[in-house]
């Protein structure tokens, strides 16, 4: 007789079409064992193709239910679930998309679309953190503000994309508008949450390289000179009140050594 292990790592393996001997520790009565099996395996595919659809609802819109499903199976094959929480489970489904050209060949910004949608999924489920309505009042007087470090709020993420990708997420809320154009061009924009609900914002490249140069530690003044390397108009201030006004910043600190 197996072990306790043995059966749980044995109908484990067989949820992955992997029976082996388990069957033969299963009491199938009338049914039979493997249709028993059969039955979990079942319910197991609906709930990973029921919580795929549920993250990727633009994805599904873009290929269709009978694509979206085949893509969806394999993506279960391949990444079996490591998490009791579902909320998780999707986590490489845009580089699954990616790395399949039966779905990129025909929809090449298909990833990137899964990519924001991902990105909203995290943004919904970031931790929450009070923003602050502007730096100087919570500053030393002398203090200077290109020496700062800026903390982002939580469920702040950016995407880059050589496609529309927002313009494309829109349309496929709302199909009955025209359809975007690839030629429209790249976009980089900021997903987070706003008020319970998550927002998305197209945002210039600069401002993009602003928020990634904050996002990897840097200070205001380093976050500035990435901006400026995208675009010798760009202006600090200007950018710091746009993620102020949306709430973004939660804290500023002063760089080690400046007063």
């Amino acid at each position: 007789m197996p072990s306790l292990r043995e059966l749980q790592r044995g109908f484990a393996a067989a949820m992955h079409g992997r029976a082996g001997e388990i069957i033969a520790a299963i009491d199938g009565g009338a049914l039979g064992a493997g249709a028993r099996v059969g039955i979990y395996r079942n319910a197991i595919a609906a709930t990973r193709l029921r919580t795929l659809s549920d993250s990727y609802p633009a994805v599904r819109a873009l290929v269709g239910d009978a694509f979206f499903e085949r893509l969806a199976y394999r993506y279960s094959d391949l990444n079996p679930s490591r998490s009791g929480d579902l909320c998780v489970y999707g986590a490489r489904f845009p580089q699954f998309i990616e790395q399949s050209p039966e779905a990129i060949e025909p929809v090449p910004y298909l990833a990137d679309i899964a990519r924001l949608e991902w990105l909203r999924q995290e943004a919904a489920l970031a931790a929450d953190a009070d923003s602050v309505p502007d730096p100087m009042p919570r500053l030393p007087a002398a203090a200077d503000p290109r020496r700062l470090r800026a903390t982002l709020h939580p469920s702040l993420r950016s995407i880059r994309s050589a496609f529309p990708v927002f313009a494309i997420h829109r349309w496929c809320d709302a199909p009955a508008e025209p359809a975007p154009r690839l030629d429209d061009g790249a976009e980089c924009g900021l997903i987070w949450r706003s008020d319970g609900e998550v927002a998305e914002s197209a945002i210039h490249p600069a401002s993009y390289a602003f928020v990634e140069a904050l996002r990897e530690g840097g200070t205001l003044a380093d976050a500035a000179a990435a901006g400026e390397a995208q675009d010798d108009g760009f202006r600090l201030r200007d950018c710091l009140d746009g993620l102020l006004d949306r709430g973004l910043i939660v804290d500023f600190t002063p760089q080690a050594g400046s007063s």
